[in-house]
């Protein structure tokens, strides 16, 4: 049997955002987002890692945090463009994470979460 490492990290994001068209949410309002990016790895280097849990909190701080944290969401791109929703921000964060890092052939980004609070969370995975 063949089995899957997962590895995960997380941060959160205060910001505001406004959902045109989506009464409440047309209104302007914020959360405290929590990220959470999931990596696959098919096996381990040879410390017995997938990868180093630093690099990734790293590449998540500098390429989502210190992005979108404390900022109006319908001001930074391509939210000046597309609907500022968990779903889309989940996917755009995907994107991001997919161009900053690629391990080695033996791991991948697998799946990107974004919870608007304890209760509700918008994933995306491709």
């Amino acid at each position: 049997m063949t089995g899957t490492f997962t590895l995960s990290v997380e941060c959160r994001l205060a910001s505001s955002h406004v959902l045109a068209g989506c009464p409440p949410c047309d209104r302007l309002h914020g959360h405290t987002w929590t990220v959470r990016a999931y990596w696959e790895f098919s096996a381990l280097d040879e410390h017995g890692m997938g990868t180093n849990f630093r690099d990734l909190k790293a590449i998540l701080r500098r390429e989502v945090h210190d992005r979108f944290d404390h900022r109006h969401l319908n001001d930074v791109a391509p939210f000046d463009r597309v609907s500022p929703t968990a779903e889309n921000l989940a996917r755009e964060v995907f994107v991001i994470l997919r161009e900053k890092f690629n391990p080695t052939p033996r791991g991948r980004l697998a799946r990107v979460e974004v919870w608007e609070g304890p209760e509700a969370c918008a994933a995306y995975a491709e």
